[in-house]
């Protein structure tokens, strides 16, 4: 078993001595969000600051087999700073809080036409989506200390549409990219198992990690749906409905988002469903698509 410092070296992260900082595993992070500590009888003490589940974390962790199974995540002590979810009646219970704070500030925030949420997609070369899923909000306050705009998106279940969460960015005060503070993408409520859906889908429907990636995608294939599932551990888990029978899965340019993408696409083959990876050509990125540089692969490779 791995133990705090040897992980955070793993992860090419920063030891403090009795704790280590390190980029999480469990999202496109480009700034150390996670936290890394020995708790009590060898287990580690794990949270992410930018909102991602201990669930996320651990399964991300053994993507990359830095985590062996079985593993028990640590006791909650007075100092620990996130307690993993757990499968019972009281995590029930904290999940259907953290539910109810993330859809209290969904509600307090606004539509973003006409916001620095279109100032932010535009300086990617992105629009706005139809509908509703992607919000403004003037004033979002973040961890760091200080409030900043934010485009905040409503995550929901991915099988049946079920509100579970949101995901923010914090932007820049003139929106011309992000604000300046670590984390500037954050997650609040259980996301697991859930998507921030760009727009709704019948049969066929892509599925990527970033919001931008999938807009970009979408924006570049003339609107169609595009789901984003935040994270490798979240596209792992999505369950789909039983409607969608053609999945285009948007993989990643890494080594943890290809095996994410392979896993999917064989558990949603298994399922029935026709399913293809779509890869950008090496060197770029998604938002290389809307110039046209888009490669399917013609069935998913073992």
């Amino acid at each position: 078993m791995m133990n705090a410092r040897d992980l955070t070296h793993a992860l090419k992260g920063t030891w403090f001595g009795q704790y280590g900082i390190a980029c999480c595993p469990a999202h496109g992070d480009r700034s150390p969000s996670l936290s890394i500590k020995d708790g009590q009888d060898g287990r580690l003490l794990l949270h992410c600051f930018a909102g991602c589940s201990y669930e996320t974390v651990r399964d991300a962790l053994q993507d990359r087999g830095l985590l062996e199974e079985p593993w028990r995540p640590a006791l909650p002590q007075p100092h620990v700073l996130h307690r993993p979810e757990a499968a019972t009646p009281t995590g029930d219970r904290d999940d259907a809080a953290r539910t109810e704070r993330a859809l209290a500030l969904w509600k307090a925030s606004g539509p973003a036409s006409g916001t620095l949420v279109e100032t932010y997609l535009a300086s990617r070369g992105l629009v706005l989506p139809p509908g509703d899923v992607l919000r403004f909000h003037p004033g979002l306050k973040h961890p760091s200390g200080g409030r900043w705009p934010a485009m905040v998106a409503r995550v929901t279940r991915g099988l049946d549409g079920a509100p579970l969460a949101i995901h923010r960015t914090f932007l820049a005060r003139d929106g011309a990219g992000k604000a300046p503070v670590s984390p500037d993408k954050m997650m609040l409520g259980p996301t697991r198992g859930g998507v921030v859906r760009l727009a709704e889908a019948s049969e066929r429907v892509m599925v990527g990690e970033g919001i931008e990636t999938c807009l970009s995608v979408m924006q570049a294939l003339g609107g169609q749906p595009s789901w984003a599932a935040l994270s490798t551990s979240g596209l792992r888990s999505l369950d789909l409905p039983s409607s969608v029978r053609e999945v285009v899965i948007l993989a990643d340019g890494d080594d943890p988002g290809e095996a994410a993408a392979r896993a999917a696409a064989q558990r949603w083959q298994r399922d029935g469903r026709r399913v293809r990876i779509a890869r950008p050509l090496l060197g770029q990125d998604f938002n290389d698509l809307l110039r046209g540089n888009l490669r399917l692969t013609n069935e998913v490779r073992a």
